[in-house]
This record gives structure tokens, sequence and C-alpha cells, in this order.
């Protein structure tokens, strides 16, 4: 055999291993996680309807019954008329030996995956267009001020996310940071995100404090948002020249300042409930601004709890003790260093577990 060709066989031989190496991959994603959440959905379905026995070999058959019927309900009913009829055909043909029977039924059931599929693919390129306007509407550089140092992150869990993050400026020494966290996951968290921008766009480089800010997006948003729904939102303004924060939380999760004359760590807890909680006057009364003093080398790190809550195998959360560890750790590194040094511990901790949660992280660094 000539070098030439042997050297295309090898070639050939590695992309094919390469290919069957990736179908492995997605093949154990596949067993792992993709059956597990469709199993997990039609399983909360059909106990949330049936209302089933949860132990014993009765208790495994309801709940196998419960998916089965749940995954029928989510049929149209000529599809599922159709899902049955072609089943019945297989399973008979296969029994009686009826093979024309069998692969009439088969081709039946491959005939309704296709168009299940067909309609799955069509979804998932709408949703791949949704992904790339919301990250589009995320700020597309960092912010650039004398003596203070931005980095920011963003994943949604899914394709799209109820997570939202944004700056605003207000020239050269006044910086504007809020994170938004809407309850739940996919296309209705990014609706009421893409809301809470809107309204951002608005305020955000308006006078308004971060409590009057928060206020009136509340007043704006309380009567619209679904019952089951509210959002979470950290504003801050951080004046570089007169070196401090002006904070107000509604529900989010507390930032983590690290000062850095003294190497003290403090969690920044002004109150505040989730915006669409409460309606008028009611969220503005239980409404908390603060005031933090902040010196050169001082971190402040604003995140959702994608972050502080990302779970390993065993279903334990990252925490903020290891949050607190890894800023003290990297704390006289840049806002860059230290937000990639928060995400790889997450990353160590979790291993292949996916994020169960959009996660959204800024870390500012004061000079």
């Amino acid at each position: 055999m000539s070098e030439v060709p042997l050297k295309r066989w090898i070639e050939k031989l590695k992309d094919s291993s390469s290919d069957v190496a990736q179908g492995l991959d997605e093949m154990h994603t596949l067993v792992r996680q993709d059956s597990a959440r469709a199993y997990s959905f039609y399983e909360r379905d059909g106990r949330h309807r049936e209302g089933l026995p949860t132990r014993g070999l009765r208790g495994r058959f309801s709940v196998a019954k419960a998916v089965f019927l749940s995954f029928l309900r989510k049929l149209s009913p000529a599809r599922r008329l159709a899902y049955v009829a072609g089943l019945v055909a297989f399973v008979w043909g296969y029994l009686e030996g009826d093979w024309a029977g069998a692969v009439v039924g088969f081709g039946v059931l491959n005939f309704l995956l296709a168009l299940e599929l067909a309609e799955k693919l069509l979804t998932k390129g709408e949703l791949e267009i949704a992904r790339s306007i919301q990250f589009s509407l995320c700020p597309v550089v960092e912010p650039h001020l004398a003596n203070l140092e931005v980095s920011s992150y963003f994943r949604p869990a899914q394709d799209v996310g109820g997570d939202y993050y944004d700056f605003a400026q207000e020239g050269a020494q006044k910086l504007t940071v809020i994170l938004g966290d809407v309850s739940g996951k996919g296309i209705p968290a990014a609706l009421y995100a893409m809301k809470l921008q809107a309204l951002f766009e608005l305020l955000g480089k308006s006078p308004r404090g971060p409590r009057q800010i928060l206020i009136e997006m509340n007043d704006v948003i309380a009567d619209r948002i679904e019952r089951n729904y509210f959002i979470t939102a950290v504003i801050g303004v951080l004046d570089v020249e007169r070196r401090r924060l002006v904070l107000a939380r509604a529900g989010h999760n507390h930032p983590l300042h690290f000062a850095a004359a003294t190497g003290e760590l403090r969690w920044l807890k002004p109150d505040g409930v989730g915006i669409g909680m409460r309606k008028g006057p009611g969220f503005g009364g239980l409404l908390e601004e603060s005031e933090v003093e902040l010196g050169p080398g001082d971190v402040l790190v604003f995140y959702t709890d994608g972050v502080s809550e990302a779970m390993n195998a065993a279903s334990e959360p990252f925490g903020y003790e290891k949050m607190e560890n890894v800023l003290r750790e990297s704390a006289h590194l840049g806002a860059g260093q230290i937000k990639e040094n928060i995400l790889s511990r997450i990353d160590e901790f979790r291993k292949d577990t996916p994020f169960a949660d959009d996660a959204t992280l800024v870390v500012t660094k004061i000079g």
C-alpha cells in the first residue's frame, strides 16, 4: 500500500473514531439527562392528575401507567388514535407472527415520530433565534470607568432563561448595576426578563435612586405578572469618585463585599420583597436602601441563585461559604480573574452535573 492512500485511510479511521466517540457521548447525554427530564416531566403530570401511591410493586406499576397516559394526553386526538392503532398493530403482528401487520404498525409509529421530530426541530430553531436575541440584549462590552473594573457572566439553564443583568453608566464616575431573576425558567421567564430590561432602559439613567427604580418597576409589573411568577432584583449605584455604593434589593440574593483595608467579608442585606409580590405602597414600605463606604481594592460580587445553588452529583449546593473562600483567596486579583476563579471552582464542584438554574455573575473591583 502506498504512503498517500495509507494516510487517507488513517485519517478516515480517525474521523470514524471521532464520530463514534461523539455518538457515545450523545447517547450518554440521552440516557442520563434527556430521558431523565422526560420521565420526570411525565411523572409529575401523572402524579398530579392521578394522586398515585409511591411504594411497592403496585406503586411502580401505577407510576408506569401514569407516565404512559400522561404521554398519550400530550398527543393531539388524531395522533393519539394513530399511535394506539400503530402500537396495537405492531404488538399483535409480533405476537401472532403477522409480519405485515407488524411492519404497518412499525411504519405508523415511525411516521408519528417523524412528525413530532419535525415540530421539535422547528421549535428548536425558534428557540435558537430567541436565545441569540436574549444574548444580544446583554451588555456587549464591559463598562469602562476610571478606577473601576467590571466583569460579567451569563448562562441560561435552558435555551433561554429568566436571568437579566445590565449596566447604566452616568459620566465617568458613576455606574448602576442591576441583576434580576424571574421565578422559573425557559420562555415565560425570558419574556418577563425582557420586560424588566425595558423598564431599566427607561429608568436606569434617571436621577432616581435604586429603591425608587425598584418601586416604579413594581408599579408597572405587579398588575401584569401572572400570579405564580415574581421577580427578584438588586440594583447598586457605584459612585467611584465618592467611593460609595447605594444599594436596594427586591428579595434578591445578598451581594458579597470584600473590604481590602480590613480583609473583612460582608453580605449586604437591605430588606425587600420580590417584584410582583406586593402592590402599591405595601411594596415600597418593605424596601430598604443602604449605603456602603468603599475603598481601593474593594470587591463587590453580584449574582443570581444559579451560582450559589449550583449542584453537584449528590444534590449539594455550592453555597455561600465556598463563595467567601474563593473571594478571600482571589481578592488581590483583577475583577475578570476573580470571576473566572469563582466559575472554575463551581465547575470543579459540580463536575458533569448541569446547571439546574440560570446563572449570572457580575464582579466589580475599585481601583
